[in-house]
């Protein structure tokens, strides 16, 4: 009876309203506990969905007032509030409630907003990129018809814009970290947050994953272009040992490029050969994506080698190109790893390629031709060559 109650939700959502933290915030725990209520301690689906649509309805009402949420504390608790309402509710459920898409563009805004902040909101941002993680993957489960009409396509221009502020904002953090002379501390050391946010980007990614794709690549181009300009002024010598100004660029070149490395790899390490969740022709963006990393990894490569050792590129760099190399190998390395790992190491690379030849000779699976698209259009030699 308390759960099916409008008056406890109301008292929780007042109190918070009329209160500042420590009571605030912890009303907003509380508020979270509610709403993770488990289906079998209501009655009946109708009043679980009446519940739900309270929860939808205060919510909607929170973030168009932006109430309390100049708090930390506040701020806090209620993205985990926001990431925590997907995980236990349905998204068919949620299509149904009133004002749904009102409360996703009001989701969407409030995430940009954080993100665009992101000074402020670090430790926040992996439960905002949650919940629209989780509202992606379960879109293949919902039927279009389900809920409020245009759903799926509102979700899909929400999902856009999200992802397209997170790559801009964190391409900018790099200069605003550099010339904050130390008073803000770079997401990039914070490797706890990274990780978590980067583990939620290939759901939410591969969801628009051409447009995204694009984003990334007009973004890499040009910075590959700046990079190899800034290494021919350098020449034979170290950045330390360059002029203050050149220093600077190189430090924001490399650290736009360790941030689009770091989204590169984990996209491509999101690829799913699961037949249910293979896109068609997502294997030929992974491929276009997986260029620039390789040909990043060529250049501080060649500058390392043509400098005997003496132009090396920030550690922060090459750690991420250690990640894509991680993620590249783990996802279209498997092949090489099945047929080296049952090779005599006298055999060679001839048998190597015989035997993956013959393999895909022999009526390909639908695996073996995705691998076999993404390595002609990484246009960087087979699998052999890559490895």
């Amino acid at each position: 009876p308390v759960l099916q109650d409008p008056a406890t939700t109301e008292l929780l959502f007042d109190f918070y309203a009329k209160t500042d933290p420590p009571r605030s915030s912890t009303a907003m725990e509380a508020i979270i506990l509610l709403s993770s209520t488990r289906r079998s301690l209501f009655p009946t689906d109708k009043d679980r969905g009446e519940f739900l649509g309270r929860m939808i309805r205060h919510i909607r009402e929170l973030l168009s007032n932006q109430t309390g949420l100049q708090h930390q504390d506040n701020y806090h608790q209620f993205c985990r509030l926001l990431g925590r309402l997907k995980a236990n509710y349905q998204l068919n459920e949620l299509v149904k409630t009133e004002g749904y898409l009102e409360w996703l563009d009001l989701a969407a805004s409030f995430t940009v907003q954080s993100i665009t902040n992101w000074q402020y909101s670090t430790n926040s941002i992996h439960y905002l990129l949650a919940l629209w993680g989780r509202l992606v993957a379960a879109v293949p489960y919902v039927r279009p018809e389900t809920g409020v009409r245009g759903h799926v396509q509102s979700l899909e221009k929400q999902v856009l814009l999200v992802v397209e502020t997170y790559i801009e904002s964190m391409l900018a953090s790099v200069e605003t970290v550099l010339r904050s002379d130390g008073a803000l501390d770079d997401p990039l050391d914070d490797e706890g947050s990274l990780r978590e946010q980067l583990d939620r980007m290939p759901v939410i990614c591969r969801f628009q994953y051409a447009p995204v794709a694009n984003n990334i690549l007009a973004k890499f181009d040009p910075l590959l272009n700046q990079y190899k300009e800034l290494i021919t002024m350098m020449g034979s010598n170290s950045t330390e040992s360059a002029p203050a100004d050149v220093q600077q660029r190189v430090a924001i070149v490399e650290g736009q490029m360790t941030w689009l490395t770091y989204f590169v790899g984990t996209i491509v390490g999101g690829h799913s050969w699961s037949s249910a969740h293979m896109g068609e022709g997502e294997e030929t963006i992974d491929a276009s994506l997986s260029r620039r990393a390789l040909q990043l990894a060529q250049i501080v490569d060649y500058r390392l080698t043509s400098t005997n050792g003496v132009g090396r590129a920030s550690a922060r760099l090459e750690i991420a190109l250690l990640y894509y190399f991680q993620n590249f190998r783990r996802v279209y390395m498997f092949m090489w790893d099945q047929v080296s790992g049952s090779t005599s190491s006298g055999s060679g690379s001839v048998s190597i390629v015989g035997m993956m030849s013959s393999k895909l000779d022999s009526a390909p699976s639908t695996k073996q031709k995705v691998y076999e698209r993404m390595f002609e259009h990484l246009g960087m030699g087979d699998h052999t060559q890559v490895a």
